[in-house]
């Protein structure tokens, strides 16, 4: 009777390793969809707000070279009154006038390659997000336990995770049934309570009592 109890309490320590194996794999399925999910949602917004961007853009791009247009003719005015000068003082005046102007000219072309810039990388960016939204997809087929997405890919990553979430509650009854039913064997087999072990700590607790050599006392008397 103790033996097939034994060996009853491995069997349910097979079945607990194949069911956290079950409730890994599940998890790993779920992180994947919310990934999916956080992604797709973010691609989503940046469409949403597109149209507002460009024109903020391009309004920064008008600004930054209507400055430099204005910039360069302070400095071609400045050039203008140095070669104008007539006498010592006024040349060194308007020589620090000219060089005034001119860094006000390149902090002003800094300013709109730096507009220039933020419009194209928002022009790169719609044009990519199409082809990162495929990919998305084919990440969701991929993932098994669920349905293929038929279209949005923010409503599939809700479906799935329910999904997932629900499949995963059964995983873990299932764990705490066989949890349940090992210690209930570990404490017939060891005469000693188990409860609050695990599958495999149980497991060790029994075959360390029923192995040790005759007249030894067992380390779980």
């Amino acid at each position: 009777m103790d033996d097939r109890a034994l060996d009853e309490l491995r069997a349910l320590a097979l079945e607990d390793r194949a069911l956290e194996d079950r409730a890994h794999e599940l998890r790993r399925f779920d992180a994947e969809v919310r990934a999916i999910r956080e992604r797709a949602e973010a691609i989503a917004a940046f469409f949403a707000g597109l149209r507002e961007e460009e024109v903020r853009r391009a309004e920064e791009v008008r600004a930054a070279d209507a400055e430099l247009s204005v910039r360069r003719t302070e400095l071609e005015r400045a050039e203008s009154e140095a070669a104008a000068a007539h006498d010592e003082v006024a040349r060194e005046h308007a020589a620090k006038a000219v060089v005034r102007a001119r860094d006000h000219v390149e902090v002003a072309t800094a300013r709109v390659a730096r507009a220039g810039a933020a419009r194209d990388e928002l022009e790169v960016q719609a044009a990519s997000f199409p082809a990162e939204l495929v990919a998305l997809d084919g990440r969701a087929r991929a993932v098994a336990e669920v349905a293929a997405p038929a279209g949005d890919l923010v409503e599939w990553a809700s479906r799935a995770h329910a999904e997932l979430f629900v499949a995963l509650g059964q995983v873990d009854a299932l764990r705490e049934r066989v949890i349940r039913e090992a210690n209930e064997l570990a404490t017939m087999l060891t005469a000693e309570p188990t409860y609050g072990s695990t599958v495999a700590q149980a497991l060790q607790r029994a075959e360390r009592y029923w192995t040790s050599a005759p007249g030894q006392v067992s380390e779980s008397r």
